[in-house]
């Protein structure tokens, strides 16, 4: 367990309630700026939360600055976070009762930016990348080490391929286009391919295939903006 030991706090910091402070937060709350009495503070305090947890900062000119360390009731390390200027820049751990890391996440400038990575009793259970805040590239999920779901994000929003897996084998792969499904979907059974079909803004529209054990194709089927239509009346459209 990481208990309440650091060379930064080594000598008794100043003590101060929470709900005495005056907090002036930034219009988009990446800053906060902290003083008692309109003056700011200045120096290493301890600073007692809910449920008698605590919290230790290093605050000068009222912002918290470098490293801070988020405590329980008894005394445990719970969260280890890093500052600049009273924003949240680097690295952000949180740990179980066990002292185990189970939440990774790298801040730049009071938003996420980089990898999150979160975990269970050790194993990895999703790992996700931000650029300013949002998801941005993959983010991941695992089962037993195993992957389970893998998406491409761009801004907060889906785009590109997601897949999802069985066992560590494939089961199905979607893409999407601003976080609406589009474009060649596919299903797998033991993972072979099982079906697929082409999507435009969230329906189907083309030509949908189901298919045998060895690959061949069974029978097709067509579509145009989600309904269900005919060969003749699918080719027919394509003449126009």
């Amino acid at each position: 367990m990481l208990l309440l030991s650091s060379s930064l706090y080594a000598q008794l910091p100043e003590e101060i309630q929470w709900k005495h402070l005056q907090k002036n937060y930034a219009a988009d709350s990446t800053k906060l700026e902290l003083s008692l009495n309109n003056k700011l503070l200045q120096g290493k305090y301890k600073i007692p939360l809910d449920n008698n947890s605590f919290a230790l900062y290093n605050i000068k000119k009222g912002l918290i600055s470098g490293e801070a360390f988020w405590y329980t009731n008894n005394g445990n390390l719970e969260c280890k976070l890093n500052y600049k200027n009273g924003v949240r820049n680097g690295l952000k751990e949180n740990y179980d009762s066990d002292g185990a890391t189970w939440l990774r996440e790298e801040y730049k400038d009071g938003k996420k930016d980089g990898t999150s990575e979160m975990y269970n009793s050790g194993k990895i259970s999703s790992k996700t990348d931000y650029k300013k805040g949002k998801k941005d590239g993959l983010s991941i999920s695992y089962s037993n080490g195993q992957v389970m779901t893998q998406t491409s994000y761009k801004e907060d929003k889906r785009n590109g391929l997601s897949s999802t897996f069985f066992n560590g084998v494939i089961a199905t792969e979607n893409n999407y286009l601003n976080d609406v499904q589009d474009g060649l979907g596919t299903m797998y059974a033991m993972g072979k391919k099982n079906m697929d079909a082409i999507f435009k803004n969230g329906q189907r529209h083309g030509v949908a295939h189901m298919y045998k054990p060895d690959g061949i194709v069974l029978f097709e089927s067509y579509f145009l903006l989600g309904a269900k239509v005919s060969k003749e009346e699918y080719e027919k459209y394509l003449k126009n």
